[in-house]
């Protein structure tokens, strides 16, 4: 982390501000007045904004067609310097901003640039936590952040989530996989061969890595909701289901975590044009987080 620490005090207005590997339903993003740094996806020359010039149904329908695998990069600075003049626009007071992995993206560094420069304090978070979970971050922070809790509490927030989820994908085509450095040739050809679903997770250490491998979608999808289960530990929890085009898939996660835990929160989320393009349409999963006892429902 860097930045002011406990600046904002308990009467100032604190907000969060994260980015669009932060896999959030749009209306839930606009509801609550979250601000979202876009990253960038390219096709060959063809460069998109993520969530701006390009939205995660428009991002499939680019890579449905026959065209270069798709490349992220991270946002371009201007977007952080107008996501923080924004806040001071709008009266706040100080900034948790809350982003992708540092292992997996350069986001973090360039928002620790940019918050050195912004006219008032900001505390830039390593999450390292990306999509659903991420997303599950944000939320957490925002509604401490809106109950006039400071800085402190609003990154401990975060920081709760990331030491307390799990999340989990399901990935149908292993091709987007292999390409991002994530199974090597010799286990793709042998995962596509034998029909195998790697159960990916979000590692201690902010990496996405092959957790488990089930020899079909249903017996992952049972150990995604059994993983669930262990990590509610019998604690209600909040969850998001997210996925790249396959909503029937969503619907069986939720059938399944509807066995597995009690869910206090919940939101569904198509996976965005960042995350998409490193794990590929027909990719399903879920992040979960147990709530606190006293914590109080989500808007």
């Amino acid at each position: 982390m860097s930045g002011a620490g406990d600046g904002a005090g308990p009467d100032g207005r604190v907000a969060v501000v994260t980015d669009s590997t932060a896999d959030l339903p749009v209306e839930l993003v606009e509801r609550l007045g979250l601000r979202v740094v876009p990253l960038s996806v390219a096709f060959g020359t063809r460069s998109f904004i993520a969530g701006v010039t390009l939205s995660p149904a428009g991002f499939y329908a680019e890579l449905a067609r026959d065209q270069p695998m798709p490349t992220t990069s991270q946002p371009a600075p201007l977007w952080f310097e107008e996501a923080y003049a924004d806040c001071v626009d709008d009266g706040y007071d100080a900034i948790v901003s809350l982003h992708c992995s540092a292992a997996l993206s350069g986001t973090v560094s360039l928002a620790r640039d940019r918050a050195a420069r912004a006219p008032i304090p900001v505390e830039v978070v390593d999450s390292r936590l990306v999509g659903g979970s991420l997303g599950l971050a944000a939320l957490a922070a925002h509604r401490v952040a809106s109950s006039g809790g400071t800085v402190a509490e609003v990154v401990a927030a975060a920081e709760r989530v990331r030491t307390t989820s799990v999340s989990l994908l399901v990935v149908e085509d292993l091709a987007h996989l292999k390409r991002g450095g994530r199974l090597t040739g010799a286990q793709a050809a042998i995962g596509s061969a034998m029909r195998v679903k790697p159960v990916l997770h979000v590692t201690d250490e902010g990496r996405v890595e092959v957790r488990e491998r089930a020899r079909t979608m249903r017996r992952a999808l049972d150990r995604v909701a059994a993983i669930a289960a262990e990590t509610a530990r019998g604690q209600p929890v909040d969850a998001i289901v997210v996925h790249a085009v396959a909503p029937s898939l969503a619907a069986e996660v939720w059938d399944r975590l509807g066995s597995a835990v009690r869910i206090v929160d919940r939101h569904e989320a198509l996976i965005g044009p960042i995350v998409g393009a490193h794990v590929g349409p027909g990719a399903v999963g879920c992040a979960i987080v147990p709530r606190e006892p006293d914590a109080s429902r989500a808007g």
